[in-house]
């Protein structure tokens, strides 16, 4: 469960980035973005009290693989 938790706060955070550039663009502001962050670093921090070990940058492509079920990318 803390793999899933990883991973959707990962991809939430980066749809932030995405959503505040292109609010910004159109002379909005980023709401959307700010909810988008902040529901991803729930997700992280939900994710991290599940799992007794820290999390590291490494840890996210092996949640990757194990959430897929051992298909990585090629």
């Amino acid at each position: 469960m803390s793999d899933l938790l990883l991973l959707l706060g990962v991809a939430l955070c980066l749809l932030s980035v995405v959503l505040a550039v292109v609010q910004l663009l159109r002379t909005q502001p980023p709401r959307a973005a700010a909810i988008c962050f902040v529901a991803g670093i729930a997700a992280l921090l939900a994710g991290a009290w599940l799992n007794p070990a820290p999390f590291a940058p490494g840890d996210i492509p092996a949640a990757f693989e194990q959430v897929t079920g051992g298909v990585g990318a090629s």
